[in-house]
């Protein structure tokens, strides 16, 4: 990864505590999916996924989560609040689009994104999107409550004018959501149950990636044709013996 100076154009708070920020960068490249490191005055460095598509350059989209007052996403935002330029590195990860897939012609790709994992997700869907992609495609987000959702513009603009599916999960349902509810696997496998011949990208926790990657191979999907930023720093962790 390169070191950068990024200007911060806009930090912009989406939902009850997800922020997303904009920066400008010159010079640059990435694929869709990878990540980058922000760079804190302290030394800190910490992780988010680019939500956007190279094609949306300069611009690269961050969307942060800050559920806690104290924590070091606070940080994050606090910092591109107080600055007119901001320090990262990028860019970052092996979880992309041009990791060789497309080359073996999926009969299916899963996009699967829990809570902000959505950003990276998204910037795969764009891209395929942006590269006239004639295969299947489903983007699946899974949120805990209505309130959770975020982007909300982008997720109208995909639903009017993409050629893939996009559904937004629900884990709990209330009288203000009127779109799919429950686990966000059983919504999958719901709509395909024969997951021999497709592919996934996977973003989110390590307990959501885990879980959903576990269901998933119960329906054929193989490992080797499933890619999450998870796998690199976090092993599976051992699945009960029955």
């Amino acid at each position: 990864m390169k070191e950068i100076t990024a200007t911060v154009n806009a930090v912009e708070l989406i939902n009850q505590n997800v922020y997303q920020i904009t920066l400008k960068v010159e010079n640059f490249t990435f694929e869709a999916g990878q990540y980058l490191m922000v760079v804190l005055p302290t030394g800190e460095q910490v992780p988010y996924s680019i939500g956007s598509a190279p094609h949306e350059l300069p611009y690269l989209t961050l969307y942060i989560l800050v559920s806690d007052a104290g924590s070091l996403a606070q940080k994050v935002v606090e910092y591109f609040q107080s600055s007119s330029s901001a320090a990262i590195k990028a860019p970052g990860g092996n979880c992309h689009i041009a990791n060789g897939i497309l080359d073996s012609n999926p009969e299916h790709i899963l996009l699967i994104a829990g809570g902000t994992g959505f950003a990276q997700i998204k910037s795969l869907y764009s891209d395929l999107v942006e590269k006239n992609f004639t295969g299947n495609v489903s983007f699946y987000w899974g949120l805990r409550t209505s309130q959770d959702v975020f982007a909300k513009e982008w997720l109208e603009e995909a639903h009017k004018y993409s050629p893939f599916s996009l559904d937004v999960i629900v884990n709990e349902a209330d009288n203000q959501w009127h779109g799919r509810t429950g686990w966000l696997y059983e919504a999958i496998l719901e709509d395909h149950p024969d997951l021999s011949k497709s592919t996934a990208f996977i973003s989110g926790s390590v307990g959501m990636v885990y879980g959903t990657l576990d269901q998933l191979e119960l329906k054929g999907i193989n490992k080797d044709a499933c890619f999450s930023d998870v796998f690199a720093y976090a092993p599976h962790p051992d699945k009960p013996k029955l």
